[in-house]
């Protein structure tokens, strides 16, 4: 048997085997795939994938060579150059910059083919300006131009040492050669108004391109200012819906976890008391089977209206189970805890809530609460819980509709 397999090149399809069942699943799925990849691939040459730095460059060397080929043509008239003069014009200001542009475009590195090409302009410019004899206001506004383009693209430090570096070389390669007028640093008076015209012009092409990149960049900053406060206004908001009870709107027992330990070692540094006060309503399994679970959950909310109007602003409100809340109460006194409770017990239990139902009574429905505080009864959380429910089970043996307090509700209970 031979193990040899066909090495196949980059790109290349691999035909099916002579003894390979055509059509087969296998072979179908790779045709499909290998159409849809053909499908998704374009050309290096697509001008959507030409990158920014290299459209820039080119939109400024098309600017750049359109306007400086007309001095350039005033002076070539001027002193009467040969008609293969003009050709070379041509090939450098008007398709010269193309060109590039094509390379650059089918470039696996676009940037690193650029490089070459703006210091192949200095080169090409300092030709020119050794060519004619060094005009003073060509060769300044060959200067100038190209200046412009390297600091864009290089930044001053590195852009004008190179800039004079390349078109020093472009000049001395052909003043030495001996391809050249002689020196003449006068100009026409086409050539030099024309010079002035052509580096007016496009320095307010390159200020109204700059301005025009300032206000979309302006633009897409606020655009992303506007997503980043969307962004921080949804995360705000799904954080208030994770630690908040749809239902009632108070906060869950998830956020409990996060906020006793913390505001306990307050508490402890500050040498301060804080109460917990659990409360359950009393007979409200019945509630729901006697008068729906839609009553029930007006039961739950109306009881959590009540407690949030009778709260201070650094007292916290909680759902802790189905029926059951929790007051967390920094900063006050056992004795000032259990008047809360008492008072909110009462409260809610002199209130007859009305049900939808036209013919449906009033209902009455009252609260049992267990009272446990720190330091005095626990130094942990869990533990401070622990008692209030253990005074909240008190309540409820001995009745419901009261309030009790932690270790007192303990012993009634036990005796």
């Amino acid at each position: 048997m031979n193990i040899r397999q066909p090495i196949h090149l980059m790109g290349e399809i691999p035909r099916p085997a002579p003894n390979a069942q055509v059509g087969s699943a296998p072979e179908h799925t790779a045709r499909t795939s290998r159409g849809a990849a053909r499908k998704r691939w374009k050309h290096p040459t697509d001008r959507a994938r030409a990158h920014w730095l290299v459209r820039m460059n080119y939109s400024n060397r098309f600017c750049v060579c359109a306007l400086l080929g007309l001095p350039v043509g005033a002076h070539l008239t001027d002193i009467g150059a040969p008609l293969w003069l003009w050709g070379l014009l041509v090939a450098q200001f008007y398709l010269y910059p193309h060109v590039l542009y094509w390379r650059a475009r089918r470039a696996h590195d676009q940037l690193r083919a650029e490089k070459p090409h703006l210091l192949l302009d200095c080169v090409a410019s300092g030709a020119w300006a050794a060519g004619l004899g060094f005009p003073t206001w060509l060769s300044f506004a060959l200067f100038a131009c190209n200046n412009i383009n390297f600091v864009a693209y290089y930044g001053g430090q590195t852009g004008v040492p190179r800039l004079v570096g390349a078109m020093g070389v472009g000049a001395a390669v052909v003043w030495f050669s001996g391809m050249h007028y002689p020196l003449n640093p006068d100009t026409g008076l086409a050539a030099t108004v024309l010079s002035m015209v052509a580096l007016t012009l496009y320095l307010v092409a390159f200020g109204h391109t700059g301005h025009q990149r300032a206000l979309a960049w302006r633009k897409s900053n606020l655009k992303l200012r506007e997503q980043y406060k969307k962004i921080n206004a949804l995360q705000a908001r799904l954080r208030e819906q994770a630690v908040r009870d749809p239902l009632t709107g108070l906060y869950n027992r998830r956020h409990l976890g996060e906020v006793l330990e913390p505001e306990l070692a307050r508490c402890r540094a500050a040498r301060s008391s804080l109460a917990v006060v659990l409360i359950d309503v009393d007979h409200f399994k019945c509630i729901n089977d006697t008068r729906g679970h839609a009553v029930g959950d007006m039961v739950l909310q109306s009881l959590a209206q009540l407690m949030q109007r009778h709260v201070r602003a650094q007292d916290m409100v909680f759902r802790y189970g189905g029926e059951e809340f929790l007051l967390l109460l920094p900063d006050i006194s056992l004795e000032t805890a259990t008047q809360r409770a008492e008072a909110l017990r009462t409260a809610f239990g002199q209130t007859p809530m009305r049900v939808s139902a036209k013919d449906a009574p009033p209902l009455n429905v009252t609260l049992s609460c267990g009272v446990a505080a720190f330091p005095l009864h626990a130094e942990q959380g869990e533990a401070l819980i622990s008692c209030a429910d253990q005074a909240l089970y008190a309540a409820k043996r001995q009745g419901r509709n009261r309030t009790q307090v932690w270790p007192q509700a303990v012993q009634a209970a036990c005796a």
